[in-house]
């Protein structure tokens, strides 16, 4: 068992209540004052208890360092590959290697890459663990679609379809019709069963698309098939904020740092950080490390939002968009032990520094 002792504990809508947690194997079992047990004491006196944050989206992982000309994030040989699962090419010391406890990040989105139209399925994952299933939090999480340019450059080469925008589009559309007409012969079609599990919106739709013409085709797509649609990237999104109410959707914004990809999609930091107020919103990067997604927080806290709002962005509102608020994202009883322990709050101080995270009851100090 693992206590903690004394710390500010961070609760959704900036609630903080000076408080004890006490954890048994991957589970916080009390919170409340004055808890007694025989377990290992970690003083948090002095210091911020948030949730662990949550990475919603990443490659790395799956990315396979030990050989870049063929990596296991990309299957380019199709560009509809509804029945892949990011599972399979997870590989546990990959993520260890990141070191993301140095930044309070105990769970991650892990997605397919850019290439294909359709990419596959993703999951969400904790931080460590020795194998897919152990760090597994929930794998049926989405189903990742890129309206990119970067799917054009992978298949214009062969001359094969989608070679334009159009045909992007086109592709969707039929997938989608095909879906529609169950099979009522029995035959195996792994690929058609995941998207008819999209038409039913059993699974969310997670669709990588930066510029606003990108964003209005797939609200046009979501408003003829009625999918839950899940935007990542979304650098012009505040163009389409009404669209985006109307349809229920929500945003994984992408890097905000300066001299990257906000800066060459000329994104209106300000209107994205108003757009938090109103619909569900969550940060990420885009391979930047595990330092992107906090600094992009503090790039948007800069810009106005406030910094509780942001936590929130980083923990609760991404599990909820993930569809894994039961299990993690906020302190509560019940849920995986996820937590990050700091000496100041992170988005208030640059002399925050982070004193312990603890990803599902495994403990990690920073000495």
């Amino acid at each position: 068992m693992i206590l903690i002792k004394h710390g500010n504990v961070h609760f959704p809508k900036g609630k903080t209540e000076k408080a004890d947690i006490l954890i048994e194997q991957s589970k916080i079992i009390k919170i409340g004052d004055h808890i007694s047990a025989d377990a290992m004491v970690i003083n948090a006196k002095d210091c911020e208890v948030f949730p662990g944050f949550i990475l919603p989206t990443t490659s790395v992982g799956i990315y396979n360092y030990a050989d870049l000309r063929h990596t296991d994030s990309d299957e380019k040989s199709n560009p509809v590959n509804a029945d892949l699962h990011v599972k399979y090419s997870l590989d546990p010391v990959e993520v260890k290697l990141q070191g993301y406890e140095r930044h309070g990040i105990t769970a991650f989105g892990a997605i397919p890459n850019d290439s294909a139209l359709i990419a596959g399925q993703m999951g969400v994952y904790h931080t460590n663990g020795r194998t897919a299933s152990e760090m597994a939090i929930s794998e049926n999480v989405a189903l990742k679609v890129n309206f990119l340019p970067s799917v054009k450059r992978t298949f214009s080469p062969r001359s094969m379809a989608p070679m334009t925008r159009m045909g992007m589009a086109a592709i969707l559309r039929k997938e989608f019709q095909k879906a529609a007409l169950k099979k009522e012969d029995g035959a195996y079609d792994p690929s058609g069963d995941i998207l008819r599990r999209v038409l039913d919106r059993e699974l969310p739709l997670l669709c990588n698309a930066r510029e606003n013409f990108e964003i209005e085709t797939m609200l046009d797509l979501q408003n003829e098939f009625g999918f839950r649609l899940i935007l990542m990237g979304a650098y012009q999104a505040e163009r389409s904020l009404e669209k985006l109410k109307k349809a229920n959707s929500s945003v994984i914004l992408g890097d905000l740092l300066d001299s990257s990809y906000a800066t060459y999609y000329q994104a209106d930091i300000p209107a994205l950080v108003g757009m938090a107020q109103q619909i569900p919103m969550a940060f990420s990067n885009n391979g930047s490390g595990f330092e992107g997604m906090l600094w992009s927080a503090e790039k948007a806290v800069r810009n106005g939002l406030d910094p509780d709002k942001a936590v929130d962005m980083m923990t609760i509102q991404t599990a909820e968009i993930l569809g894994i608020s039961d299990k993690v994202g906020s302190i509560d009883v019940g849920k995986y032990a996820d937590l990050s322990i700091w000496n100041g709050h992170p988005l208030k101080t640059y002399n925050a520094q982070i004193h312990t995270c603890i990803t599902a009851g495994e403990v990690w100090r920073a000495e």
